[in-house]
């Protein structure tokens, strides 16, 4: 059913001639390399699995180019090998906080399997956590993915660390403040904040992507956004990143995720907490599923509004959820948002900003062999002062079997 060797290449490495990323550099808006005079913090990079610090090297130019001194960057290493378990090398990375870091504030990047890692450490350490300023994963399978169920230790094509990924495995639901999912927040209290990205054309682990469905259940999720952060999606649709899309290893590498993940470092959009956002309506405009019955009882998901600016701002805000057997939360067509069954409040504050739009519309069909659910539409939308204004926007989302335009208004607070 899955194509494994295609999966497990073996150790990989991914490295990045220093001038790609000057020149990488050299195109970031002047207001993002300008908030960088007041120093970097110092910042731990977690590599995934199958791979080593080496995949890194592009990421490290960058920030070398960009005033981190050497001692403020810190690769953590750890080993794949068939024995490795996300508890384990929690341990590990903690011993390597408290002797690189020092107890000084920093941030936190990590990819895939690394984002499991570092967030199931702050889960167990959360004296230390809060010092973590900015958490950032590059396609972490931050919910898992169906396709562990398929694997376990079997000899030398399968990785315990694979048992860790299954959805609602004790690894995920201790990352994800004790619970397998929660659309209010999943990243809790804390003074972090929380930056996920991932990307249309990851292939994910066997060829399933991780901007799919996790479970066919009456939450459905892709796997690496989170509720509580802001959440993007790497393609030329749901956000401006130049028509790039990267494959699942080549993430650390990609230059506009790179520009990306720098802005964020540098302290979020600026403007403190002084604009809000609501979500005004949202349309189908494509669909192109299995030619089931649509917009009634067999479509489900939700509308999230995401602040992600640390402690209450962690909290989303969810306009519209409509659960499996649903054919209506509010009395109204789902589409007429929002629903006074989960929302909390009209208007979300965009901490530090930026405001975060997370879209996932399935058309549900019991998830059948013959019937798959289809998600029609997981995309988001991320509004940042940096790059756009106050008043009333729009914007497409898409995903494998259709488009919804979300309308939306920023105004000040």
């Amino acid at each position: 059913m899955f194509d494994v060797k295609s999966t497990l290449r073996g150790r990989r490495t991914y490295s990045m001639l220093a001038v790609t990323a000057a020149l990488a550099i050299s195109a970031l808006p002047g207001s993002v390399a300008r908030a960088a005079t007041a120093g970097p913090r110092d910042i731990v990079l977690v590599h995934g699995m199958n791979d080593g610090p080496g995949a890194w090297d592009g990421m490290v130019a960058m920030l070398k180019a960009n005033g981190y001194s050497k001692d403020q960057i810190h690769l953590f290493q750890y080993d794949t090998d068939q024995g490795s378990r996300v508890a384990g090398v929690a341990k590990d990375f903690d011993a390597f906080v408290q002797r690189e870091v020092k107890g000084k504030a920093f941030d936190v990047v990590a990819h895939s399997l690394g984002s499991v890692i570092s967030r199931y450490w702050m889960a167990d350490h959360q004296s230390e956590a809060a010092k973590v300023v900015n958490w950032i994963s590059l396609a972490g399978p931050n919910h898992g993915t169906w396709w562990a169920y398929q694997g376990g230790d079997l000899g030398g094509l399968w990785k315990k660390f694979v048992l860790d990924l299954v959805p609602g495995s004790d690894a995920l639901r201790k990352a994800n403040n004790g619970q397998d999912y929660n659309w209010w927040g999943e990243t809790g209290k804390g003074p972090t904040r929380f930056t996920t990205f991932r990307s249309g054309c990851d292939e994910g682990m066997a060829g399933v992507g991780l901007d799919r469905a996790v479970m066919f259940d009456k939450e459905d999720f892709d796997s690496t956004s989170l509720g509580g952060a802001i959440n993007y999606k790497v393609t030329n649709t749901d956000q401006d990143f130049a028509g790039h899309c990267p494959s699942h290893p080549g993430f650390p590498g990609d230059s506009e995720v790179q520009k990306k993940v720098y802005e964020t470092l540098v302290d979020g959009g600026g403007g403190g907490d002084a604009y809000q956002l609501k979500i005004d309506k949202v349309r189908m405009v494509e669909e192109s599923g299995d030619g089931g019955l649509k917009g009634n009882s067999d479509r489900m998901g939700y509308i999230r509004v995401n602040s992600g600016g640390g402690g209450e701002s962690n909290l989303s805000n969810v306009y519209w959820r409509n659960d499996r057997g649903d054919t209506d939360d509010s009395g109204n067509e789902w589409l007429n948002v929002p629903n006074s069954g989960f929302n909390r409040g009209t208007w979300t504050t965009c901490a530090n900003g930026r405001c975060g739009i997370d879209v996932m519309i399935v058309d549900e069909d019991y998830g059948s062999a013959l019937d798959p659910d289809d998600v029609e539409v997981n995309g988001s939308i991320v509004w940042d002062v940096r790059h756009q204004g106050t008043g009333q926007h729009s914007k497409i989302v898409q995903g494998t079997y259709g488009k919804a335009e979300v309308f939306y208004t920023v105004a000040h607070r």
